[in-house]
């Protein structure tokens, strides 16, 4: 059917933001020695916790001597001592650049972060400033309580020993929802009502504290992160009909210990607490769905909430290696709390230019979640297991802008059988000699259905994974199927038009891997058809400055016979729009 005139609402909004937000121009990043279209640059906060996956050193002065300007750069690597592989720790991050500033021969130095693809990957770069003839200048003192400026905000205190400061993010979204769940909304429990166009507003507000202290001359830090989150829907959404909600708790509650020996080329961290975690390639971990949003504490599309309820994660790295141990417990709604844990291992390597490579092992010591079958027993989600294999290789056959990725979990329960697997292979290529930086790629991914028909239970579990352009296999798509029982054809087309500026069309072909779809909406309990539909997802995602990050999409969700011959009413195209905003200070 004709798509109707998109929402006027959120294109006024989106304008709005887009004309009012100041330039990059504006900042320093006009003097970035990287691309800064092919990458775009983002604050620390927004890269807490997400995958590094790679780390290098600029020298703004570099000595003459090409020989000598490598050997500079790989000792300043060696001071500071962070490398890919892990989530990044922000205070970790401060902590080696404390560093390396009070080298003797160093004059000045500072971290930036950029946003790497669609999954939330993050590199590291390190720029140096090289000392000369003069003498080494004094560091000024820094922070509110240091020096009486309230212009020091948000650190408060600094010295060469650590540094404290506050953490302030608030957020805010207008969302449209058209011919919501496909214009059936009652097939799904929700308001008949609904059928119609619903508009609303949300808010977030994080508050809080962290810091990091050395001990002494020693190699061993001490960190940690407190902050609360305030939370709240004005209007309808899709799933409540109270006009206004909200709700204030606890988000970050972590600390942690890191030893980190200069000049050497291993490091261990153990962090434990509340706080976000992901692994590799956000495939059956990740901190979207770590925790949960919406219910009683209302945000739903903006997600102010990304800390689990508990992480104990260690991590030690040596050279392009790093071996992690964790066990997670997700912060579900207390409605629909399935007290399910998470326990595993890592293995990543990187050489930080062409090959990524991972392997994890992961488990569910305890969970009350049980899988549906057809009989009317259930089989109970404690005891699976999942091996998950990943590799990606940049720079694919010596030809740059061009990589390769492939990613494969298989799963099994110690209790009964089970055999599920879920796998996708991805294809990508950037013009990184051509204006705007155009890229392509294309993923072809599969998640298993159970067939009924056998004894052994087949259906995909993706645990907490799933991340948007990414994992989370569409926007709209993903409120009517978590990433289970799917067959997926993904295309993406996206430009850089200026620094910090991404945009990006997704296009999805959904299949069902089997008919049977029990653990899926009761509504889609069993589908008609094996084509679901498609999705197309025009999406704006702006890093303005150092802390206002901007996203704006509009997704068509258009139902196949799968979807359209299972629903008991007229179908239609649901059609998305959202605006969101995020400040980072």
């Amino acid at each position: 059917m004709p798509l109707r005139r998109p929402a006027p609402l959120f294109l006024a909004a989106l304008a709005a933001a887009i004309l009012a937000a100041p330039s990059p121009a504006q900042t320093t990043e006009s003097a970035d020695p990287n691309d800064a279209y092919a990458r775009n640059r983002i604050p620390a906060s927004f890269a807490q916790g997400s995958p590094t996956s790679r780390v290098y050193v600029h020298v703004w002065n570099p000595p003459a001597d090409a020989q000598e300007t490598e050997r500079t750069k790989e000792r300043l690597a060696r001071e500071f001592g962070l490398r890919p592989g892990g989530s990044f720790e922000q205070f970790h991050a401060d902590a080696a650049l404390a560093h390396v500033k009070r080298l003797p021969w160093v004059k000045e130095a500072e971290v930036r972060l950029y946003a790497i693809g669609a999954g939330g990957e993050v590199t590291v770069v390190l720029l140096v400033t090289l000392l000369g003839a003069e003498p080494k200048p004094v560091p000024p003192p820094a922070g509110a309580i240091g020096t009486g400026q309230l212009g020091q905000l948000p650190l408060l205190w600094k010295d060469d020993q650590g540094m404290v400061k506050l953490i302030v993010n608030p957020s805010a979204g207008a969302y449209v929802d058209r011919d919501a769940f496909l214009g059936n909304p009652g097939a799904f429990g929700s308001d008949p009502a609904m059928a119609g166009t619903l508009t609303h507003l949300e808010y977030g507000m994080e508050l809080g504290i962290g810091g990091i202290f050395q001990l002494g001359d020693s190699p061993f830090f001490l960190f940690g992160t407190g902050s609360y989150v305030w939370s709240g829907t004005l209007g309808a959404d899709i799933y409540s009909t109270t006009s206004s909600r909200g709700i204030g708790a606890w988000e970050d509650g972590y600390g942690g210990l890191l030893i980190a020996p200069h000049t050497s080329s291993s490091s261990f961290r153990l962090t434990v607490g509340r706080q976000k975690f992901s692994l590799n390639r956000n495939f059956q971990i990740g901190h979207v769905l770590g925790a949960a949003n919406g219910g009683d504490r209302a945000a739903t599309d903006l997600s102010p909430r990304n800390a689990y309820d508990l992480v104990v994660d260690a991590l030690y790295q040596v050279g392009r290696l790093s071996f992690q141990a964790f066990f997670a417990r997700a912060n579900e709604l207390p409605s629909s709390d399935s007290r399910t844990e998470y326990a595993g291992v890592n293995v990543a390597y990187t050489d930080s230019r062409t090959l990524d490579a991972s392997l994890s092992l992961i488990g569910i010591p305890h969970s009350k979640g049980a899988y549906p079958l057809p009989d009317g027993s259930r089989l109970a989600r404690e005891g699976l297991r999942s091996v998950n294999p990943r590799l990606k290789w940049s720079r694919a056959f010596g030809v740059p802008g061009l990589w390769l990725e492939g990613e494969w979990a298989h799963q099994w329960n110690t209790n009964y059988s089970m055999s599920a697997d879920g796998w996708g292979l991805w294809a990508g290529y950037t013009f990184e000699k051509t204006p705007w930086k155009p890229a392509l790629l294309y993923r072809y991914a599969v998640v298993t259905g159970d067939d009924p028909s056998t004894s052994t239970y087949e259906r995909f579990d993706n645990l907490t994974g799933g991340v948007q352009r990414d994992w989370a296999q569409g926007m709209t798509m993903i409120k009517l199927s978590t990433n289970r029982n799917l067959r997926t054809h993904r295309f993406e087309a996206s430009l850089r038009p200026k620094g910090g500026l991404d945009l990006s069309v997704d296009c999805y072909d959904f299949w069902a891997d089997t008919l049977n779809n029990l653990g899926g909406q009761p509504a889609l309990a069993t589908y008609a058809s094996s084509h679901l539909g498609q999705e197309i997802t025009p999406t704006l995602q702006w890093m303005v400055n150092a802390n206002l990050f901007v996203q704006g999409l509009a997704s068509y969700l258009v139902p196949g016979p799968g979807l359209r011959d299972t629903l008991p009413g007229p179908t239609h195209v649901w059609q998305t729009y959202k605006l969101s905003l995020y400040w980072f200070y």
